[in-house]
Formats: C-alpha cells, sequence, structure tokens
C-alpha cells in the first residue's frame, strides 16, 4: 500500500483507489446559488492523470459515485466511458450508489467490499465483510475529512487521510478471528468539493458508531505525508 504524493489515492498492487466522487453535486450547489458548472470533465482529468502518474492498470472506487442517490445522470456514463478506456474499473458500493449497476464495463461490489492483494476495501456505510478484517490494512471512504489550516491569517479546507487503531474487544465481539494488528485507513474524498471538518464527534458509519476503530486516536496525515497527530488532540486546538 503506497499513500499518492499530493492527492487523495492510494497505489496497491497496480491499483489506484480512490473514494467519494459524488458526481453531480454540482447542480446541488447550483440550487444554492453558488456556480460552477459542468465539474463531470474536471473529476475525468483528476482520474486520468492519477492512471498516467500512477501507471495503474485498474481503478477502484469506493463508493459514493454519484450524488444523486436514486438517479442515473449522464455525468456518471460520461465519467466512466471516459475512465473506462483507460483502466479496468470497480466500484464497491456506497449509499448514494443506486442503480450503478447499470453503467456499462465496470465491476460492481457490494457494501461489505472485498479484500485485493490482502487489503479490504469498502466504502464504508455498512459493516464490512469478515475477510476484511483478517487483513492489515482496510481502506474506506464515506467521512470525507478534512482540516481547515490558518497560514498567514488564511483559513483554507485541506483534505487529510485517517489511520485508525482497532478497539480490539469491540472488534472481537463481532469479528472473532480478527487480524489483531488491523487498522482502518480512512480516504479524503476524491472530489475537493467535498469534505467534512474533523471533530471530537466521531465518524459516520458502524464501524465508528459501533466503535471498533478509535476515531480520536487516529493519527491525521496531510496529502504531502506530514503527520498532523491525533484526532484528539487536533479537534482541542480548533
Amino acid at each position: 500500500m503506497k499513500f499518492v504524493y499530493g492527492t487523495e489515492a492510494i497505489v496497491h498492487r497496480n491499483s489506484a483507489i480512490i473514494a467519494d466522487l459524488h458526481m453531480g453535486m454540482e447542480e446541488a450547489l447550483a440550487r444554492k446559488g453558488v456556480r460552477l458548472g459542468d465539474f463531470t470533465d474536471f473529476l475525468v482529468d483528476k482520474t486520468a492523470e492519477l492512471l498516467r502518474e500512477t501507471k495503474a492498470k485498474r481503478l477502484v472506487v469506493l463508493g459514493d459515485v454519484k450524488e444523486n442517490v436514486a438517479g442515473l445522470g449522464p455525468e456518471v456514463r460520461r465519467y466512466f466511458g471516459e475512465v473506462c478506456g483507460l483502466a479496468e474499473v470497480i466500484v464497491c458500493r456506497g449509499n448514494h450508489d443506486g442503480g450503478i449497476e447499470r453503467v456499462p464495463n465496470i465491476e460492481v461490489v457490494g457494501p461489505g467490499g472485498f479484500v485485493l492483494g490482502g487489503m479490504g476495501l469498502f466504502h464504508g456505510n455498512a459493516w464490512p465483510a469478515e475477510e476484511l478484517l483478517s487483513c492489515r490494512w482496510i481502506m474506506m471512504g464515506h467521512n470525507h475529512p478534512q482540516l481547515t489550516i490558518v497560514e498567514e491569517g488564511r483559513k483554507e479546507a485541506r483534505p487529510v487521510w485517517l489511520v485508525c487503531p482497532p478497539m480490539k474487544k469491540n472488534v472481537k465481539e463481532k469479528y472473532p478471528k480478527f487480524n489483531r494488528g488491523v487498522q482502518a485507513v480512512v480516504a479524503p474524498a476524491f472530489n475537493p468539493l467535498l469534505g467534512k471538518e474533523l471533530s471530537e464527534k466521531g465518524g459516520l458509519g458502524p464501524v465508528f458508531r459501533n466503535k471498533l476503530f478509535k476515531w480520536n486516536g487516529a493519527i491525521v496525515y496531510t496529502l504531502g505525508g506530514t503527520r498532523l497527530g491525533k484526532v484528539s488532540g487536533i479537534a482541542k486546538r480548533m
């Protein structure tokens, strides 16, 4: 597993792994008076650059491909029409991905996720499948972590990674044969319009609601790989 410097992606076993595209969310922003135009071309170009840079032969999207929960807008077909010409595509179904199986030329995996080369992958809105807990690393999205940085008097929200240690007693109750060294990696959203400020309130999804992994004890990293400390300490300073 290797973090891709400067962007919201991991490379593992010849696969580039991202989460939370939320295509079409610019329409919701437009209804609030924020007009950005069509954002699909930006996401296509960003994905294509990732695949070129990493030379990955496969793209894995960890859920929430689209913003509209039920509908399947033309931007989704357009995005995959471009990207499927560059790499094999696997989508782990997220809570926004109704109808995603109708997109041609992609493989869709259920919300419990799957194991890729010893690494567990799922979106995060559902319980991970049992085999994921046998892995050393589990990667998920769903939480869109970001941190507001103040530099020279200016505030800027930046995406961050979280690496979360397990709460072993709680994990064992749900997954008796789990890997005792397992850690959860929470990915920032690949769509830069999306982000949720870090706080001590805890993460989204059953693994955090049921305290299988330590949200406040998670280590926070920038996209450049700088270790910022634990969520608990950072949140207290905000």
